[in-house]
């Protein structure tokens, strides 16, 4: 309940709602493998991981009736939650259960918002790289181009990089596609980091043309006309980041086919 009223409010998290489905089927597919591996007895690495996790509770929940519901406040309960949920998995089902359903519980970390002094920086850093390298590529293409901050003054007015077109919605959202594709497809963890990385590097290019196409639009056109393309310019980047990361899943997955099957013909 705590994290709805984020994704309600905050456009960059809207993909939350889709989240606990998957960290659902992600902890169903692993419980089936796991469940005989169940074992009780030992309770002081429960209590002593409770005892860790209390103060995160105590914390966001005063901050949270004596400033507001923010980000950080939110942020610090989930991570509380996380820890007790962890102890009581442990101590009902042993070490062995509460290890592996610890990927799903961290997966929920993607439709959470992250505090302020992590979130602001990563978000003015995503705004410089994509402004910064729109003013290099423009000036290159041969049309005059300058950077005042987030700002794009081009000769037929100014075009702004604003918190969408910094990529850092597509960022999250193909963050939560590639950890969830990974741990269902990919078996071993050097694949699985590689896969990670290139939804990452994905999202970055495909806002990087998205905001270039947007500049290159207001040059020919005039600043007017870039409110016309500006949604269909975000929909080719959801289809862009979605067939290269599928791409780049499936041919992982026959790469990782082709390494077992030369293992097991070697021996």
């Amino acid at each position: 309940m705590d994290l709805q009223v984020h994704w309600r409010a905050l456009p960059e998290f809207q993909h939350g709602w889709l989240v606990p489905v998957l960290a659902g089927y992600l902890a169903w597919e692993r419980w089936g493998r796991m469940a005989a591996l169940a074992t009780t007895g030992w309770w002081l690495g429960p209590v002593l991981v409770a005892l860790a996790s209390a103060p995160w509770l105590l914390v966001a929940e005063l901050y949270k009736r004596a400033v507001a519901n923010t980000p950080t406040a939110s942020f610090c309960l989930s991570v509380g939650c996380c820890g007790f949920i962890v102890a009581l998995l442990w101590l009902q089902c042993g070490w062995r259960i509460a290890r592996g359903l610890l990927f799903p519980l961290l997966f929920v970390f993607v439709a959470v918002p992250m505090p302020v002094v992590v979130w602001g920086p990563l978000v003015q850093g995503l705004q410089s790289l994509i402004a910064g390298l729109n003013v290099e590529t423009l000036n290159l293409l041969g049309i005059p181009a300058e950077r005042t901050g987030n700002i794009l003054r081009l000769p037929t007015g100014q075009v702004g990089v604003d918190e969408a077109c910094s990529g850092v919605r597509s960022l999250q959202s193909s963050i939560m596609a590639a950890l969830f594709i990974a741990d269902l497809v990919l078996g071993r963890i050097g694949p699985r980091i590689l896969f990670l990385v290139a939804g990452v590097i994905l999202a970055i290019v495909g806002n990087f043309g998205r905001s270039l196409y947007l500049a290159l639009t207001a040059s020919r056109r005039g600043v007017d006309a870039v409110a016309g393309v500006h949604d269909a310019a975000g929909w080719s980047v959801f289809v862009f980041t979605s067939t290269a990361t599928g791409l780049l899943a499936w041919w992982l997955v026959r790469a990782e086919a082709r390494a077992r099957r030369l293992a097991g013909g070697t021996h």
